[in-house]
């Protein structure tokens, strides 16, 4: 294989996911944030199955649009609920851990297991999944509205290039829901936990159901993440960037055997001035992931693994102070 490292700072696209354990508000915030939601949700439902009935005159959609209302201002309520349970997951995790060291510090920020990584089989594809679903019925409303109700031609031209994207979003569903089917899962194993920053790493990677691939390249990359805030007027938008601070890419080469199930180490000399892993940290989260891409006839393999690459305790005394 053919390895090179990169400095130059490169922003990921794509389907991101954001990696940081922490939201900025406290859990309590987030439940109360979340209430009215649900409690909206709740209401809006229960009159547009007619459990609840309206004052005549006062419904100027139909009711299976009022239940579609309620379903997503519930859905969301309940997203907000799961932030504040995982995040309260992670706050009593970091208290139930009292060692000073390394190992300790790397539970502290993120709930590793210290023999390796393994991502979920279809973890991926439920959630690009269930984001299709929430943007198909959240379209639906405004097909309603544009085609049904009969919208001005503004309103119809932007809900029909909404829906084509919608398919592309289903689409996309396809291709990794493919994946997770055809490949099983795959896993890293860490020759020592946690890595050290500047330090060499090595990396055991493992995967089922591979065949030769025409080409591919396994990453390891350090990764800054935080959200973009732009005003306009007084709208407010966010958006997650995650930007590459420094990787090391190995690269098949034509010649390279590929051999389904064999363990394979990729050896790695991060520079010493990189940065050190970072989830639980605000408002830049920084992590290290494995990535690699492989590409075959049929769907291409392609997975993520997080890399614990942290700071020496010395380094560690040395930010605190």
């Amino acid at each position: 294989m053919h390895y090179h490292e990169s400095t130059e700072r490169t922003r990921l696209s794509g389907q991101l996911i954001p990696r940081g354990t922490q939201s900025g508000f406290s859990v309590a915030g987030i439940s109360l944030f979340g209430l009215p939601f649900v409690a909206m949700g709740v209401f809006v439902m229960l009159i547009g199955s007619k459990v609840i009935a309206a004052q005549p005159g006062s419904v100027h959609a139909p009711y299976w649009v009022l239940t579609i209302c309620g379903f997503l201002f519930f859905l969301a309520g309940l997203f907000l609920w799961s932030k504040a349970i995982r995040q309260y997951r992670a706050k009593r995790r970091h208290s139930a851990i009292n060692s000073d060291t390394i190992a300790a510090e790397a539970m502290r920020d993120f709930p590793w297991n210290p023999r390796g990584f393994k991502p979920t089989r279809f973890g991926k594809a439920l959630q690009t999944g269930a984001s299709a679903v929430f943007l198909t019925l959240f379209l639906s409303v405004f097909n309603w509205w544009a085609f049904g109700a009969h919208g001005p031609l503004p309103l119809v031209i932007m809900v029909a290039i909404f829906d084509a994207l919608l398919l592309l979003l289903w689409g996309n569903f396809i291709l990794v829901l493919s994946r997770a089917i055809r490949f099983p899962a795959s896993r890293i194993d860490f020759t020592r936990f946690p890595y050290l920053v500047g330090e060499p790493l090595t990396i055991r990677w493992q995967a089922q159901g591979i065949s030769q691939p025409r080409a591919g390249s396994f990453t390891l990359r350090c990764v800054e993440e935080w959200w973009e805030v732009t005003a306009y007027h007084s709208n407010r938008s966010r958006r997650l960037v995650q930007e590459i601070a420094w990787s090391g890419i190995w690269e098949l080469e034509a010649q390279d055997k590929f051999e389904p199930g064999k363990n394979y180490e990729f050896k790695f000399q991060p520079p010493i001035q990189a940065l050190a892993t970072r989830l639980s940290s605000l408002p830049k989260v920084v992590f290290w992931e494995f990535a690699v891409k492989l590409e075959m006839a049929g769907p291409d393999f392609v997975a993520d693994y997080l890399v614990p690459v942290y700071a020496s305790v010395e380094n560690l005394a040395d930010a605190r102070v």
